[in-house]
């Protein structure tokens, strides 16, 4: 029978290549390679000890964030990385992450469009969290990553030291548009660390919380194209046949839904049109 340490020597090379491969990939490549059977938990340990003899512990991974940390001002100046700390019964424990590569805050001023997606998606292992994310738009079209970070939730407080981060790091922009999904939370932090900038909010999640307050169909037939509407004259036209056919929308947006989220309303200064938050919905991909 198949022993963990039998596993972990044949999952180094495995992990070395791909080293997201969970413990089900990892079984099913050895079994078909080696035409046995292997218990999933034996499996399960022979890759941790896999993973722990090519990457380390997860404990010590906190303690290497400070080198993390020297090794990119040093090889990168300029570059801004940020690790918080909670004191919790005498002893230090991480709490929060934020980095930002100087190549990518250049890149954002100089070069890319004054929007900015934010979002986060979550972690799955041993140590759950948040990777929050701060992405723009270059001249080509493309997802431009401008920092990222770690907290363990999607608190106030956590998006409020991550936006605080991101705004020091960029310092003063003359003009600026952030887009979020449906997240209070969030909407408010953005208000508050940067309350001169456009704030616009993912069409995408407000259709999903409208589905969720209204029935027919009369209002999905024409709010996306009152959403993709160029003009305000296309917009009025379509979003009138909204207020006519669906009693009670007027005064949901304004209560739930008051950001930018219409093409026709986007400052014209700001050139760029999209109206979900597909930017990070492709980097949490």
């Amino acid at each position: 029978m198949a022993s963990q340490a039998w596993v972990a020597e044949r999952t180094v090379p495995l992990l070395k290549k791909k080293a997201s491969m969970g413990a089900a990939e990892v079984k099913a490549e050895l079994e078909s390679k080696y035409h046995i059977n292997i218990p999933y938990q034996t499996v399960w340990y022979g890759r941790e000890k896999a993973a722990t003899k090519l990457f380390g512990s997860w404990d010590q991974s906190y303690d290497w964030l400070y080198r993390f940390k020297a090794e990119v001002e040093l090889r990168s100046p300029g570059s801004v990385v940020e690790i918080d700390i909670v004191i919790v019964n005498g002893k230090k424990h991480f709490s929060r992450f934020f980095c930002a590569f100087k190549a990518c805050i250049d890149g954002f001023i100089d070069d890319c469009r004054p929007y900015i997606s934010i979002d986060s998606t979550a972690l799955n292992g041993q140590w759950n969290g948040h990777m929050p994310v701060a992405t723009a738009i270059d001249g080509h079209n493309c997802m431009f990553p401008v920092a990222f970070g770690l907290f363990d939730s999607e608190t106030k407080e956590n998006w409020t030291w991550f936006m605080e981060q991101l705004g020091s790091t960029l310092g003063p922009l003359p003009r600026l548009a952030i887009c979020t999904d449906a997240c209070k939370g969030l909407e408010a932090t953005v208000a508050k660390v940067f309350p001169w900038c456009e704030q616009r909010e993912c069409f995408k999640h407000l259709m999903e919380n409208m589905k969720k307050n209204f029935t027919g169909t009369e209002y999905g037939k024409y709010m996306w194209p009152a959403a993709r509407a160029y003009t305000k004259e296309k917009f009025d036209k379509l979003f009138a046949k909204v207020l006519e056919g669906t009693l009670g929308v007027q005064k949901w947006l304004d209560e739930h839904h008051n950001l930018l989220w219409a093409r026709s309303k986007f400052s014209i200064d700001i050139k760029c049109d999209y109206i979900n938050n597909n930017l990070d919905e492709c980097w949490n991909a």
